[in-house]
């Protein structure tokens, strides 16, 4: 993908998601002296994971300067033959302009995106990869309250599987024992099978007796 970032508009809201970057992105930071500080974890980020990274910084004032920048170079791009999806990371709604001028365009075709930060233009970018998938993840929006209400029964198991392996060889191993145990789906003969894979015949049936006998679970 390609992220042309208006950093005088975004600042460092703008540059979230860049951890998920990579080699087949191309970034083009644009700045100017009213915003000409970032982060060094995030320009650190960017540069070391792989795309082809640019600064172009604004060298003359003037209102709207920098948005002809980013126009500029992204009718550059697209005319020496990019054709990918590309995200106009701003909160500045002119650049819907740019959007239906390419959307509309009889001879490219491209996808113009306009994102306020790298994250949600990669969200919306839609590709078919790990990144995409793992950020949608991360975004599901959850019940605050049934969340919170698992993740106390989480706590809840955790601490009688503690107390239940207590001085057992297996007192090291309650986390592996619990990720066995958790989830809707893990029957009886799913966690005896499970428990027979993981710690072999005789510790899994020891551990699996030991679950099956505890009414706390």
């Amino acid at each position: 993908m390609l992220f042309l970032i208006d950093y005088e508009n975004v600042g460092r809201a703008g540059l979230r998601g860049c951890e998920y970057l990579d080699e087949q992105d191309h970034v083009v930071l644009f700045y100017s002296d009213g915003k000409k500080h970032a982060e060094r974890r995030s320009l650190e980020q960017i540069s070391s994971s792989g795309c082809r990274f640019e600064i172009c910084k604004l060298y003359r004032t003037g209102k709207n300067a920098l948005d002809f920048y980013i126009a500029s170079r992204l009718g550059e791009l697209i005319g020496g033959g990019y054709a990918g999806i590309s995200a106009i990371i701003s909160n500045d709604s002119g650049f819907q302009a740019i959007r239906d001028y390419w959307g509309r365009s009889n001879v490219y075709k491209n996808i113009v995106l306009l994102s306020a930060c790298i994250e949600d233009g990669i969200v919306s970018g839609g590709e078919n990869n790990e990144r995409t998938k793992e950020l949608r993840k991360l975004r599901e929006r959850l019940l605050i309250g049934e969340y919170y209400s698992a993740y106390t029964e989480r706590i809840r198991v955790r601490n009688v599987l503690e107390k239940l392996f207590a001085g057992t060889e297996y007192e090291t191993m309650t986390e592996e024992i619990h990720n066995l145990i958790e989830g809707k789906d893990k029957t009886s003969k799913v966690i005896y099978l499970s428990s027979l894979h993981l710690f072999g015949r005789k510790g899994g049936l020891e551990i699996y007796n030991a679950l099956k006998a505890c009414d706390e679970l």
